[in-house]
């Protein structure tokens, strides 16, 4: 990428950086809706968008409790294929964040009407 076009972007995130945590965000799901969008902007960006496309832009962020931010994908193995393959990458950009943040990437929980019921017996 050209120098011009790298440095606004980084001057782009820090102005989102700075205004998303010197505010005061009492609400955990409003945290963790602010600061997956900054992680998934910078995983755009270095990543590219069909990558990004396929494994995070279906990402839901759930929460932010206790400096853990919790993320759900659409199945079970885009958290497993995203928690072995990019999890180090989003460990790194949260910790541009705040260094004490760590996420985790989980799938869906199963419905209880998926589970296979059993014959009643009489």
């Amino acid at each position: 990428m050209n120098q011009a076009v790298d440095k606004e972007f980084r001057v782009h995130l820090h102005k989102k950086l700075k205004s998303t945590f010197h505010k005061t965000i009492d609400n955990p799901v409003i945290k963790a809706k602010e600061s997956w969008d900054i992680i998934s902007e910078q995983l755009l960006y270095i990543l590219g968008p069909e990558v990004h496309t396929q494994w995070f832009k279906p990402v839901t962020p759930l929460v932010f409790k206790n400096n853990i931010l919790i993320l759900q994908t659409e199945t079970n193995f885009a958290a497993q294929w995203i928690n072995t393959h990019y999890q180090q990458l989003v460990e790194a950009l949260i910790l541009t964040q705040d260094k004490k943040m760590s996420c985790f990437f989980i799938s869906p929980a199963k419905s209880i009407s998926s589970y296979s019921k059993t014959p009643e017996r009489k």
